[in-house]
């Protein structure tokens, strides 16, 4: 009689909180690889050096070591066709106010405009991986240009992991690797009244930071893992990624965008703030890949082809929340003469396409791709080029 007295003031004195609080998913710690996303964003099963920190820690075992003394990447959201033409009547000067307008209301209606940057340094090799990375994201969305919203997130990890290879004979090798990832985020979600003020200072010459000054922000810290594990058995490669095990919550305090980063810059701290009411999570994702690299011998060396395939966000699927083909990714690589790459694939249903060129120490690669950010295939997909130029000894 004690307990179930117990449980049910429990439940009144719970109810109210349970009932406001509310699951916000985060953004996963994953910048916008030219060299993933050209291959349809399939990964799990392929991936090795710096990219290991980003779809499968087993990768740290693979391949020869390397330091990446730089790796930064630059993207943008928007149709590149349509950016391009943009960018083009703006050199030429037949920009006007009511083009940019349009421009900038098809986007924001069809996925998104926006863009993001990334900055890492690392070293991956004889199974070890160590690295640091910022990541900045940012986009507008919505059904019109007067209901926009969108998101900027901020977010700063590092990442310490290991992979230990295992020869089972027979030519199989299997490397299981697992990584601990400690991050710093801010995250601001842009309310309508925000986003509207954004556009105005976008295409009058006003202070986007201005207009971000009163958005409310959430800024802490969480501690995410991740495991994988890689097969490896001749020509084919078979992969399993979990990536933020049993999902990554984080420890956020609120206040105004204006506070945190002017205390930011004047104290090199976060300001005191309130607890959220919602709780902040990245979503567990599991997934599975398999890759397909011939050893061409010789020939390798002028033409070395490879194939990758990827189910990711499996969990997603099983629960309802993701439709099966937001979950597959596919893609094929080239390379000639170790120097220059060509990449095309499929992600989530759409058409992606990249190459890179490497000389001594710089790699520098691009994509054009398209990605779902709805639940089901045709909800919101939004498109964007990306590039990237790494310095690695």
């Amino acid at each position: 009689m004690r307990s179930a007295a117990l449980s049910g003031i429990m439940i009144i004195l719970l109810g109210p909180v349970s009932a406001f609080a509310v699951q916000i998913n985060e953004e996963p710690f994953v910048p916008q690889s030219p060299v993933a996303l050209a291959q349809g964003g399939s990964a799990i099963a392929n991936t090795q050096g710096f990219n290991s920190f980003f779809y499968n820690p087993a990768g740290f075992s693979r391949g020869s070591g390397g330091f990446t003394v730089l790796s930064s990447d630059s993207w943008i959201y928007s149709r590149p066709d349509l950016l391009i033409s943009q960018i083009a009547q703006n050199i030429a000067g037949a920009q006007t106010s009511a083009s940019l307008i349009n421009f900038i209301n098809s986007q924001v209606t069809t996925g998104g405009i926006g863009a993001g940057s990334s900055l890492g340094v690392g070293y991956v090799g004889d199974g070890f991986g160590l690295g640091a990375v910022f990541i900045l994201d940012s986009s507008l969305f919505g059904p019109t240009l007067l209901g926009v919203t969108g998101d900027l997130t901020a977010t700063l990890g590092f990442i310490g992991g290991l992979s230990i290879p295992f020869d089972l004979g027979g030519g199989m090798k299997v490397h299981v690797g697992a990584d601990i990832r400690p991050m710093i985020r801010i995250h601001t979600p842009i309310s309508n009244s925000n986003a509207l003020s954004i556009l105005t200072a976008l295409t009058s010459g006003g202070d986007v930071g201005a207009a971000l000054s009163s958005a409310a922000t959430v800024y802490g810290s969480a501690i995410g893992l991740d495991l994988g594990a890689i097969a490896e058995l001749g020509w084919f490669s078979v992969g399993l990624s979990i990536r933020d095990l049993g999902g990554t919550q984080f420890n956020y305090s609120s206040n105004s965008f204006g506070s945190v980063t002017g205390n930011l810059a004047s104290f090199g701290g976060f300001p005191p703030g309130s607890s959220p009411t919602n709780t902040y999570v990245i979503p567990m994702d599991v997934g599975v890949g398999f890759s397909f690299h011939p050893d061409l011998g010789r020939t390798s060396y002028f033409f070395d082809p490879s194939i990758s395939f990827d189910m990711r966000n499996i969990f997603g699927a099983i629960d309802g929340t993701a439709d099966f083909w937001t979950l597959l990714h596919a893609g094929t690589e080239i390379r000639l003469m170790n120097v220059v790459t060509f990449r095309g694939g499929v992600d989530q249903g759409y058409l992606t396409i990249g190459g890179g060129v490497k000389l001594l120490i710089f790699d520098w690669n691009m994509a054009i791709f398209t990605q779902e950010l709805g639940a089901h295939l045709g909800d919101r997909p939004e498109s964007g080029m990306t590039f990237s130029l790494d310095l690695r000894i």
